[in-house]
């Protein structure tokens, strides 16, 4: 019996957003309003200007946040958080399909992973 190998469902779900470099520029808000975010010579500054009000308690934020990015840094946009920098690693698909050439490389003799 040969033993099979497994990867986790990817999900292939694509999302918004950009790749940054020095060169990259924008000012840009949420559909809202809410979120107001400005990127300049790899700073990103997101200002929130937020009411609201819950079983009675009326919330008013107001922040201001300041992140320095390195260059290439990917940007996932949200519609209500504006960009954000994403908690989990993403991939273009380009890179995807370049990364599973190379296990299917390393696997070449598997029929499981190279069916025959």
């Amino acid at each position: 019996m040969n033993n099979e190998l497994f990867t986790l469902k990817p999900n292939l779900k694509q999302f918004y957003g950009r790749t940054i470099t020095k060169e990259t520029k924008f000012d840009e808000y949420t559909e809202d309003k809410k979120v107001h975010q400005v990127l300049e010579n790899l700073v990103l500054i997101t200002e929130i200007n937020e009411e609201s009000e819950f079983e009675g308690i009326k919330s008013i934020e107001y922040s201001k946040l300041t992140q320095k990015m390195p260059e290439n840094t990917i940007l996932i946009w949200d519609e209500h958080q504006g960009y954000i920098v994403p908690n989990v690693p993403v991939y273009k698909l380009k890179d995807l399909e370049e990364e599973i050439r190379t296990i299917k490389g390393i696997y070449k003799e598997n029929t499981d992973i190279n069916p025959r």
